[in-house]
């Protein structure tokens, strides 16, 4: 079986070749962002596109 590591950038050229949309795929962070601020980052963004969050 043969593995295929491609580039992010391939990775949504052939999504848009196939005719397809990512479902969402948003930054939360960087190296310097605290692991905290990605957390909510996270959060933020699953519940933007439509998930409920259960606390």
């Amino acid at each position: 079986m043969k593995i295929l590591v491609q580039s992010i950038k391939n990775y949504f050229k052939s999504k848009k070749d196939r005719g397809l949309e990512p479902v969402f795929f948003e930054k939360i962070g960087d190296q310097k962002t605290s692991r905290d601020e990605m957390l909510k980052n996270l959060i933020k963004a699953l519940e933007k596109n439509g998930w409920t969050i259960k606390k």
